[in-house]
């Protein structure tokens, strides 16, 4: 068994992902739901965590019909559905969802948030082999104007994406990396204390390169889609 993709729970039946985990014809790419199982409530990736861990395998599949593989992951999410339900413990738990009233006051520029997951701790050209950590790790990253992640690429950049990361003048540093796709982009309100996720982690060249930023989709831009496959489909 191989790490896929990062996930997120949003309900005891349903998983969120990116769609490129899943599709991705460059690369041969094209899961389905026997392929794939979701592991839940883990830390450690490789051992196998009795006491916490959960294991699920997938009733169906679902990506963004509008999902834009040919040119700039435009529309990158997907929603998988599990056999069973979940029973959330201290270990698992759903993320919430933001309104847009909350996505508003949280995805102010400049903001932090936070990203997590198994992905590679250096660009793999540089480090020979895969640079997979043995535990979860996680990293706090700044949301960037829609201007500056524009100027940053030559991919068609779209409102169903945002970016985030520091500026090559800022002493911290940070992002994500191979590994960590379809994990969650979470901010804290400060109102409630909850955590939202407001992105899916999507795409970015090369990574914590300098001028670079790592992209995101724009979750809340995709919520009425996401309801109407949750309603549809039950549960």
């Amino acid at each position: 068994q191989e790490l896929i993709c990062g996930a997120s729970i949003i309900s005891d039946r349903w998983v969120l992902t990116a769609a490129h985990c899943i599709f991705y014809p460059p690369w041969d790419k094209n899961y389905t739901t026997e392929d794939i199982l979701v592991r839940i409530g883990k830390h450690y990736r490789t051992k196998y965590e009795r006491q916490q861990e959960k294991i699920r395998m997938l009733e169906r599949i679902i990506i963004h019909p509008k999902y834009n593989w040919r040119e700039n992951l435009d529309r990158d999410i997907a929603l998988i559905q599990l056999k069973r339900p979940i029973g959330f413990t201290n270990y698992i738990h759903p993320v919430c969802l933001p309104t847009k009233e909350i996505v508003q006051t949280l995805m102010l520029n400049r903001h932090k948030g936070r990203v997590s997951g198994w992905g590679n701790l250096h660009e793999t050209w540089t480090s020979g082999g895969q640079a997979l950590p043995q535990v979860l790790q996680q990293v706090n990253l700044p949301i960037v104007d829609q201007e500056t992640c524009k100027a940053s690429t030559k991919i068609k950049v779209t409102s169903n994406m945002f970016c985030a990361g520091y500026k090559p003048d800022e002493p911290n540093r940070g992002d994500a990396c191979e590994g960590d796709s379809g994990g969650p982009f979470v901010m804290k309100s400060p109102d409630d204390n909850r955590w939202y996720q407001v992105g899916i982690v999507s795409w970015g060249e090369g990574c914590d390169r300098d001028g670079k930023y790592g992209f995101y989709t724009h979750l809340h831009r995709m919520r009425q889609w996401m309801m109407k496959i949750i309603e549809k489909c039950g549960s």
